[in-house]
């Protein structure tokens, strides 16, 4: 054997093959498979933004809007519940912009809230504020401070409600579609 040819031989790398498992392979999805994102509310901001929620939504997602109420610019977020779920491709101008029948609305500023519940009940409009449960002396005597084009009951002082207090509010009305137990309705005028 020469020497060039030794040399090689003993340089040359040892290259060894592992045998290769087979691997399994996770099933692919499909488009068609998947869930459609189903919207079921409509929030709207001071009577202008509009924004379409579903399923999974957090308190933290109503307690960071609420927040920023300032009884001017910012002054009312307003959570209404759409007819029935739809995708949401399938909401149009008139879905958007259609008043609706059941909601809850917030006014006022982020220290000083009023909630009011919007219902149909055997097809007549119901208003009412909610407050604490409690008794209740003489004539509502608070109004809390909102833009004059906008109306304001007067209310009594255990239904103004903090921004903290108002997201548990709309996040059980949002899971349930009323207010959470523990809570007074009081019907006022529509």
């Amino acid at each position: 054997m020469s020497v060039e040819r030794s040399m090689a031989a003993s340089s040359a790398p040892t290259v060894r093959t592992a045998r290769r498992q087979p691997v399994e392979q996770a099933p692919t999805a499909t488009v068609d498979a998947a869930e459609p994102i189903l919207t079921t509310h409509r929030v709207t901001y001071s009577d202008r933004l509009k924004l379409f929620i579903g399923t999974g939504e957090s308190i933290d997602n109503f307690l960071r809007p609420l927040r920023r109420l300032d009884g001017h610019h910012r002054f009312s977020v307003q959570l209404t519940r759409l007819p029935a779920p739809m995708r949401p491709a399938d909401i149009t101008p008139a879905i958007s912009s259609a008043p609706g029948q059941n909601y809850l609305r917030c006014t006022g500023s982020a220290d000083a809230l009023i909630l009011e519940l919007h219902t149909r009940v055997d097809g007549a409009a119901r208003r009412c504020v909610v407050g604490r449960a409690g008794s209740r002396d003489g004539e509502p005597g608070i109004c809390v401070q909102v833009p004059e084009s906008m109306p304001a009951p007067w209310i009594y002082p255990d239904e103004v409600f903090t921004a903290e207090d108002a997201a548990e509010i709309f996040a059980g009305y949002f899971h349930t579609g009323t207010v959470p137990p523990g809570l007074a309705l009081r019907e006022t005028a529509e």
